[in-house]
């Protein structure tokens, strides 16, 4: 990437997932893990791409971005051993698959790479594309092993290091996250650095010094483009919520959605915010946009059964024919829309928990932690995430509620001891 004033504006207009963190799409890194909506997140330090290497306009799912998506399939059907097509057309049906929230277009992202699925010898964009790939699959070790070959033929690309410390995150690797977050400072600039350190801050429990650096942040020259500015509302929305403060969180979070530019990840965190609150009729208002992604189809569910407005059971179908589908192509569901689909729609507390503590294994975000401690909770066996403890004081993190349940956790285990 180029000096700083680049380096600082980072991302297209798009946004992605990453399990957990606010990521702004650079290039073509607008791949996340494929949670689409498991409660924002998206990574950390911002970027630019060239003009030359947007492949879809990060706009939303609109006929243009169709449009080039078809043409790009088009082109690499008819030459389907071409590297540089498949690697191209691969990041863009990744693209397709955060924009639309339809995780067929993983599977298909990653048929288009299988003729190099095992190389070894690839260029770099392709190890990171196949990186993207593998984490969207919950490969996080297949991917970093990507990523630091991806970084080793060509260390001055931001989205490697961004999408490597992301999936630190994931996976709870403080230490590396960190250092991680040094080395981009030290590669690409203060500014940069200064962005994944305030996330860092707030996730390893100082969300008061994170939401004054993401002030900071917001009256810095390279900050102030759209893209940067929804990445900022998501993190200072978020710093605010863990550290206690949730009518500050969702005031930030509404602010920018009333922009018309609040993106995913911002809209689902404030959604999950009203909902959690009982707001269900502001929530069920600002989740209108179709097509939903399955953490907002999940929420429209919670939403309308909050409201009794009779469009429950609908909801509830289209989001059991997403399951049917993804199973019947062998793709793994989403597993937080899921699980929350699991325990407060179905109600199936046991059913909940054990895909909770399965997902454990993986991602470890504070999302996760709050999913399985209600579910360990709510199925009469809190003691089963006596993990959470552990991790806790592993990365500091702390928030209001989850403290709470880690409370109830902690004296459930003291009890089991005891006996």
């Amino acid at each position: 990437m180029k000096p700083p004033q680049n380096v600082c504006r980072l991302w297209g207009d798009g946004e992605t997932l990453v399990k957990g963190f606010l990521l702004k799409p650079l290039a073509l890194v607008v791949l996340g893990t494929v949670t689409l909506g498991a409660g924002p997140t998206l990574a950390q330090t911002r970027y630019t791409p060239e003009e030359s290497t947007v492949l879809l306009s990060s706009g939303g799912t609109g006929q243009k971005d169709a449009a080039e998506l078809r043409k790009a399939l088009q082109r690499w059907r008819a030459d389907p051993k071409n590297l540089t097509l498949s690697t191209e057309t691969a990041r863009q049906a990744m693209l397709a698959a955060i924009q639309q929230g339809d995780l067929r277009w993983l599977g298909n992202a990653k048929a288009m790479l299988t003729p190099w699925w095992t190389a070894q010898d690839l260029p770099s964009k392709t190890l990171f594309v196949r990186a993207l790939i593998r984490q969207g699959t919950h490969d996080f070790r297949g991917a970093l092993a990507d990523l630091d070959a991806a970084i080793a033929k060509d260390p001055g690309q931001p989205e490697h290091w961004a999408w490597r410390f992301a999936i630190y995150l994931v996976m709870a690797d403080m230490t590396k996250a960190k250092d991680e977050c040094t080395a981009i400072g030290q590669r690409f600039g203060p500014s940069e650095q200064a962005s994944c350190n305030a996330v860092l801050l707030y996730r390893t429990g100082n969300p008061k010094k994170a939401i004054v650096a993401l002030e900071a942040l917001s009256r810095h020259p390279d900050y102030q483009g759209r893209s940067a500015q929804e990445w900022l509302a998501f993190h200072w929305g978020e710093a605010h919520r863990v550290a206690g403060d949730r009518a500050k969180a969702r005031k930030i979070w509404e602010a920018q959605l009333n922009k018309g530019s609040g993106g995913h990840a911002v809209r689902v965190a404030l959604i999950d915010l009203l909902i959690s609150e009982r707001q269900f009729a502001d929530a069920w208002k600002i989740n209108a946009t179709k097509p939903r992604s399955d953490a907002l189809l999940v929420a429209a569910i919670q939403s309308s059964l909050g409201l009794n407005n009779g469009k429950a059971d609908e909801l509830k179908l289209e989001f059991n024919q997403r399951l049917n589908y993804q199973r019947a192509r062998g793709e793994s569901p989403n597993e937080r829309p899921t699980i929350k689909f699991t325990l407060y729609v179905e109600g199936k507390a046991h059913e909940a928990l054990a895909m909770a503590r399965q997902a454990w294994k993986t991602e470890r975000e504070p999302a996760d932690a709050l999913l399985y401690a209600r579910a360990a909770i709510e199925s009469g066996a809190p003691e089963r995430a006596e993990e959470l403890l552990q991790w806790q004081s592993v990365t500091g993190y702390t928030e209001p509620e989850l403290d709470q349940l880690l409370v109830t956790i902690r004296r459930a285990v003291a009890g089991k001891k005891k006996q």
